[in-house]
Parts: structure tokens; sequence; C-alpha cells
């Protein structure tokens, strides 16, 4: 489990919470791209998990790669988060591939907030 996170940018610097995920995407877990753009949308853990139906505590298991995450999930989160659910599945099944140790070609990714 990475516990490195990167300083995001924060809102006072005008950085769209996309943009600056979709650069640091090939970095990043599930865990890691949920939490910064929950963060960068000023949601909190608690409101988050009540909006997709799920406790805090594994959400909080999510956001520190200590759950593995299913489509369906991602699909409630992007549902629940309005982006795009495509990269979110990009992630899972890279990290997924990288698990299994399954080399894997990185693609151009881009984020939409719907």
């Amino acid at each position: 489990m990475n516990t490195n996170h990167k300083k995001k940018p924060s809102h006072d610097e005008s950085v769209d919470a996309m943009a600056w995920a979709a650069k640091e995407l090939s970095k990043m877990t599930f865990g890691q791209l949920l939490r910064n753009l929950r963060e960068c949308d000023g949601i909190t853990l608690t409101d988050l998990a009540a909006k997709i139906g799920v406790s805090k505590q594994y959400l909080s298991d999510i956001e520190r790669d200590r759950r593995d995450v299913s489509f369906a999930f991602a699909k409630k989160v992007s549902d629940a988060m309005g982006y795009a659910i495509e990269p979110m599945l990009e992630i899972i099944v890279r990290n997924e591939l990288k698990k299994n140790k399954i080399l894997y070609d990185n693609v151009e990714i881009k984020f939409s907030h719907q």
C-alpha cells in the first residue's frame, strides 16, 4: 500500500480537480483518486459514504487501499460525484493487472465532469 500522497492543489490555486487528477492518474490507485476528487470537490467522507450507501469506515478503507473495488462500486461513486466512470474503471483494471503481474501499457485517459 502506497501511503505517499503528493500535496494536492488547493481551491485557492484555482486548479480544476479533474485536470489535476488526470495528470496524476497514471500514478494513482483508485483510493487515492477517490480521496483527491472528494477533497477537491469539498465533500466529506461522511457525506459521500451516505450518498453512495456505504459506511464511513468502508469508504475510508477504500481510500486507504485496504479493500478491492468492484465495477459496481465505481459506478456508484461515479454517479454520486458526477464524474465519468471510464477513468475509474481504467485504474481498477490497471491495478488488478499489476497485482497479477501482467504487463500493461498506459493509455491516455480524459476525465469529464458530467
